[in-house]
């Protein structure tokens, strides 16, 4: 029996398929990965048209549409598509985000021509039935009503509006009441018909195949896909207003506990601080990670705390996040606030370094032991313009990361004009919080308006 435990061994690189790329006649971009170990194929059609293309007064619209995409179509009934997708022992999604919407198929080898031919389906020939418009719609609502009960998942979309103001990722990516209330088939199939082109779409395409046998693939069955005359509509294009230190906090009573993020705009994830970013969110996240160990293991505050930085095609939105007792709110923020801060007042040496890289390069690893997984990463790459040749060198890339970018990038893009959220019941801590904070806000959980950059109250 071991005493002691062994020492980490170097890190190994890993093996990544390098993907090639073409272009069809129509304008579709084609990416194409080939890795043989295992009888499957997996797909993600990328169409570039998420909640930033949506107007405020629309917001939720491109969700609604990628929901019902599978929800039917010209040829087939949902139900009817369902039984065929689970015939072949296959996957078939769609989901929407604020900078794309991801059509996602899989099967095995010999199964995946035929889902990849209800991809295309599903893609070009929806049918938004008005029975499942208003089916969809009306789940979309119920969810909402769940999630503003929530006040961890109401804490984020807080801080989305706090952060963004009226620039595209500000409204929530789900919709409000008011605006999903306003939409109807037709919106929904006039924004199937601006903005699913092959023309500003790519498709990822990969796993038992060659890459010739991809692309010719990919032609046969989506070669003859056009786009429609109309150019492209203009995205919905705002600043993103300056940092500035505030606290905002949305009084809900009836909330079991409080939520509270400390939020900054941040990057996008074409920046040269990428690396940077993610070593110093992980100094930041997990069991051992700072977050955790001040709130939950030295103080008892809390059953957990981390921090998050999705980075996307515009600067991402850095969160550190934790729930509390009401009574414990106000010490909660400051604990919070000091450890974003020790990024900086107490820098990581290099060697401590090594574990929290050690969780990044394991992640990558796990995300990648997949077809799905491959294909994913390799759309993340291509959605947000990284070279693809990067996949390549993720290791190399966290490895080189030291203590000293990670204190730089703290300093210049976490820790100034950091804001804070809170949702919980007011009146048991906002006076402790205004005693140590200048700027604060208090909304009535009753006059927030998610679907004002101003929030309404």
């Amino acid at each position: 029996m071991l005493s002691t435990i062994p020492a980490a061994g170097p890190p190994r690189d890993a093996v990544v398929p390098m993907p090639v790329e073409r272009v069809l006649d129509n304008g579709l971009r084609v990416v194409a990965f080939s890795q043989r170990n295992l009888p499957l194929v997996a797909a993600q059609l990328v169409v570039r048209c998420g909640g930033a293309a949506e107007h405020e007064d629309e917001a939720g619209l491109a969700a609604l549409v990628a929901a019902l995409l599978t929800q039917g179509t010209v040829e087939r009934g949902a139900t009817e598509l369902a039984a065929a997708t689970d015939a072949l022992g296959a996957r078939l999604d769609a989901a929407s985000g604020y900078d794309a919407t991801i059509v996602s198929a899989s099967a095995t080898t010999p199964a995946f021509p035929h889902v990849f031919a209800l991809l295309d389906e599903v893609v070009r020939r929806p049918a938004f039935a008005p029975r499942e418009v208003e089916r969809v719609r009306t789940k979309s609502l119920s969810d909402l009503t769940l999630t503003y009960a929530n006040p961890s998942a109401l804490a984020r979309l807080v801080s989305h509006r706090v952060g963004y103001g009226g620039a595209p990722y500000g409204h929530p990516v789900a919709g409000t009441a008011a605006s999903l209330a306003a939409l109807g088939r037709e919106r929904v199939a006039w924004f199937h018909e601006r903005f699913y082109r092959p023309d500003d779409a790519v498709l990822v395409l990969g796993g038992d195949l060659t890459t010739d046998e991809a692309f010719a693939l990919a032609e046969r069955v989506l070669g003859d896909w056009r786009a429609p005359s109309t150019p492209l509509d203009p995205r919905p294009d705002a600043p993103i207003p300056p940092s500035r230190a505030r606290v905002v906090i949305v009084d809900k009573p009836d909330a079991g506990r409080t939520a509270v993020n400390v939020g900054r705009i941040t990057i996008p994830r074409r920046s040269p601080d990428y690396y940077a970013a993610l070593v110093a969110s992980a100094v930041l996240s997990g069991y051992s990670g700072r977050l955790n160990q001040e709130i939950r293991v030295k103080r008892g505050l809390s059953y957990g705390a981390g921090a998050a930085l999705p980075a996307r095609r515009m600067p991402g939105l850095f969160t550190a996040t934790t729930l509390v007792d009401h009574t414990r709110a106000a010490e909660a923020v400051e604990v919070t606030l000091a450890t974003v801060a020790s990024l900086s007042t107490e820098p990581a040496s290099d060697d401590d370094l090594v574990t929290r890289k050690a969780t990044l390069v394991g992640g990558f690893y796990r995300a990648i032991e997949t077809i799905d997984g491959i294909a994913g990463s390799v759309t993340e790459h291509v959605l947000y313009e990284v070279p693809l040749g990067e996949l390549q060198r993720y290791t190399q890339a966290v490895g080189a990361v030291d203590a000293a970018s990670v204190r730089a990038f703290a300093e210049r893009s976490l820790i100034p004009d950091a804001f804070v959220v809170l949702v919980g019941d007011a009146a048991k801590f906002a006076d402790a919080i205004m005693q140590v904070h200048a700027d604060v806000r208090v909304i009535p959980f009753d006059a927030l308006d998610l679907g004002s950059p101003a929030l309404g109250g």
